[in-house]
């Protein structure tokens, strides 16, 4: 029988946090490890896509299928491509000279959120050089990850995405699936950015089924609760077997709701860019991101969100939005221009509000905020717990890393310089990580790994000019493995989403100690 063929067709008998952790799953409905681990048990209903189902034999025909292709794409020469049986979906790559570059240009454009003007492909900054593009140019047609990451050149001269994307309304899920696509958005998009109001977003998808009504607020509010739709779906399609409403479908019915907000300058006009982003860094759409998320940004500091002076006279749980909203932009910005290369939309000097507290992202009362930041809360509010502590961790970590940038990633002084501020950098650095609070252990595994591809961030740049015995090689190198090891282990631990960012990220740490 053909290897391809051989394809499993039952469904996993122990749950999706064990199956995924290869671990021995026993009990039902709640296994053991689940239930120690405090954890949701979920078991999957259908059978799993074709390349979770191929036998052993079969990958590694499909492997050894894939390298030769790489081979003869990077020797240029044809090849003959071998078809596919009816089980296995086979990327078709092209070997003309003209075909070649426009995937890798296609590639390129993707890496760097840009368009294509006069044939021309988009800037690449010093931390996504086109060593990126080579490589994944030939990777992303080959792979099962081409289902994920399409690059075709073509694409990137058709309309926008959001005039492109088929005009579908649908209506919002049913209790289940509301119920997974919410707990993905909230338990690894939230977490991290926690710029919208929780009880609010719950209190909507309560409404759901409720017309939106005709005033702006009231339209807002279904764009709103149906772009955390459209991203909790595109979550858990990254995370766990989902099969119900596709995320774009969610995309676009929210679209149609808010005509006008992302043209305006309001507080509605930051939320929907940074819903939009976010959307876009873990969709396949290849839009501007750089672009919108820097918009929000200028928009933050035409409010003055910049500056502590403009929380004064605002109400206790207004202000904590108006930080998280300020210090998530802030985040989304700056890790957007790092990874692609640009500029920052505004100097650290030109900060000085400070971080939101760590509170219960669930409060919305001003009278227990003002109680718990007097430290004279009542043992009702004190059963609170805190829950924007990882938020907090990477604003702090994020500002050590601007200054890197500033710092180190500089033109107009060679590499040899600036290597004197590399002592004091990784100082602050090790301060930091010293002076970190308690954290959960997914909490901490997540600064852990940023905190090391900042350390990467900032040696890098001196790796050819440094002697081999140097210890800051050894440093950076152990750094960039630490790097690996702490996305692989949230990615077995738990169900975690991730951007086209930190994949960049994760890349480059690979490509360092290779």
């Amino acid at each position: 029988m053909d290897p391809e063929v051989r394809i499993r067709k039952r469904i996993p008998k122990s749950c999706k946090r064990c199956h995924r952790r290869k671990q021995r799953c026993v009990g039902v409905p709640t296994c053991t490890n689940c239930e120690s681990a405090n954890q949701p048990c979920s078991r999957a209903e259908t059978a799993p896509s074709w390349h979770h189902g191929m036998s052993k034999g079969a990958l590694v025909h499909r492997i050894e299928t894939l390298e030769a292709q790489i081979a003869a794409v990077l020797n240029q020469t044809p090849e003959s491509t071998t078809a596919q049986s009816s089980g296995a979906r086979e990327t078709t790559v092209s070997h003309h000279p003209t075909a070649q570059k426009g995937q890798l240009g296609g590639v390129v454009r993707f890496l760097t959120f840009g368009h294509e003007t006069d044939g021309e492909t988009a800037y690449l900054g010093p931390s996504s050089g086109l060593s990126i593009a080579e490589n994944l140019g030939q990777i992303v047609h080959s792979t099962v990850g081409a289902k994920l990451l399409p690059v075709n050149s073509s694409d990137q001269k058709s309309e926008p995405w959001w005039e492109s994307t088929e005009r579908e309304n649908v209506a919002p899920p049913d209790d289940a699936v509301g119920s997974q696509i919410l707990d993905a958005y909230f338990n690894n998009m939230h977490l991290r950015l926690p710029f919208l109001d929780r009880t609010e977003i719950l209190d909507l998808h309560a409404k759901r089924h409720q017309p939106p009504g005709s005033t702006p607020q009231g339209q807002f509010e279904k764009f709103k609760l149906f772009m955390v739709y459209a991203i909790g779906a595109t979550i858990s399609q990254m995370t766990e077997t989902y099969n119900s409403t596709a995320p774009k479908v969610y995309l676009v019915t929210a679209l149609q709701f808010d005509p006008a907000h992302r043209e305006s300058l309001s507080i509605a006009s930051i939320e929907a860019m940074m819903l939009l982003v976010l959307y876009n860094l873990r969709s396949t759409s290849n839009s501007s991101v750089w672009y919108m998320i820097g918009l929000a940004m200028r928009i933050c500091v035409d409010f003055g969100f910049h500056r502590e002076a403009r929380y004064r006279n605002l109400k206790p749980h207004e202000a904590e939005m108006r930080r998280r909203l300020f210090w998530s932009v802030y985040l989304t910005e700056r890790y957007t221009a790092w990874a692609l290369g640009r500029p920052f939309s505004i100097a650290e000097e030109e900060i000085d509000t400070v971080p939101p507290h760590n509170l219960d992202d669930s409060i919305n009362n001003d009278d227990m905020i003002i109680q718990i930041l007097s430290n004279n809360a009542s043992i009702h509010v004190q059963s609170h717990k805190p829950t924007i502590g990882r938020f907090i961790a990477s604003i702090q970590l994020h500002r050590i890393v601007s200054q890197i940038h500033t710092r180190i990633y500089r033109v107009d002084k060679p590499v040899s310089q600036v290597l004197p501020e590399v002592a004091p950098l990784m100082a602050s650095l090790q301060d930091y990580k010293q002076s970190l609070p308690s954290l959960d252990l997914e909490e901490k595994d997540f600064v852990h790994m940023h905190w090391n591809n900042s350390l990467r961030i900032l040696i890098q740049p001196f790796l050819n000019i440094l002697q081999p015995q140097d210890k800051l090689i050894d440093t950076c190198l152990s750094a960039s493995g630490q790097m690996c090891q702490f996305f692989k282990r949230l990615q077995q631990r738990d169900s975690s989403g991730f951007s086209f960012l930190l994949v960049n990220s994760v890349f480059m740490a690979g490509l360092t100690m290779w």
